[in-house]
């Protein structure tokens, strides 16, 4: 049979949310890239960088991501191994993350987003495949790594190719969604990590993101929201990586 031992009633439901969320992809209209993205409050270069606050912001991206790397082998966690690889692809995704923002801000356009968002859904895959095999089983976080690391940028390979977003906001989206379902909806003692605050720094930076222009002008061209939304977002992954650092 498919799955020896049958599903139980947690993966059951856990498979039809995602078969749910999948399904829903199939009636959404086509979703174009406006070109109005591409222009961020803060243009401002400094020492020959472009855009430098921007640029700049995604450092601690990288930095997280080596923590979180360097914090994985440096300890011994009783981690099973489908959390330990989905951990090591969250802090692999925050690495390149910041690296593909990076290079889209010094010149910001459709081609050069890809490499930018890319590796976001990598991030995305590993933080679903640790939660599942940590709220619902291990089997189940094994098959949502995998399908995870091949949907996701599948969807922003088939934006590049088609113009059309759907995909790539249903994968964003639908795992904020997933994620959100499987803290409201299952505990785990045994989980060590604090998702919620990945969570809330998430929804932080989306917010910060859709207000980029609106801080520029509160501050009076201090600082705008796009570089917080990078810094809120890296707040996330920091939080996962001092977790780490703080189990033995």
């Amino acid at each position: 049979m498919p799955f020896d031992p049958p599903l139980n009633r947690r993966e059951l439901l856990a498979l039809l949310g995602v078969f749910l969320l999948v399904a829903i992809w199939f009636f959404l209209p086509v979703i174009r890239q406006p070109q109005e993205y591409h222009s961020f409050a803060d243009a401002r270069a400094w020492l020959g960088i472009p855009r430098a606050a921007d640029v700049l912001s995604n450092l601690p991206f990288i930095a997280v991501g080596l923590l979180g790397l360097w914090r994985m082998r440096q300890h011994s966690h009783p981690l099973s191994r489908v959390v330990t690889a989905s951990l090591d692809i969250i802090f692999v995704g925050f690495f390149f993350t910041g690296i593909g923002s990076a290079y889209y801000h010094w010149e910001p356009n459709d081609a050069r987003l890809v490499w930018d968002r890319l590796p976001m859904t990598i991030a995305f895959s590993g933080v679903l495949g640790a939660l599942f095999a940590l709220r619902v089983s291990e089997r189940s976080g094994a098959l949502m790594l995998v399908f995870m690391l091949v949907v996701g940028p599948a969807s922003v390979f088939y934006w590049d190719a088609t113009g059309d977003l759907s995909m790539y906001g249903e994968v964003q989206f639908g795992a904020l969604a997933i994620l959100l379902a499987l803290l409201l909806l299952t505990k785990n003692a045994d989980d060590p990590f604090p998702w919620w605050a990945l969570f809330a720094w998430y929804v932080a930076a989306k917010i910060l993101e859709e207000t980029d222009d609106r801080i520029w002008a509160l501050t009076g061209g201090v600082f705008a929201g796009h570089a917080l939304k990078h810094l809120a977002a890296a707040a996330g992954g920091w939080a996962l990586a001092r977790a780490l650092c703080q189990k033995r």
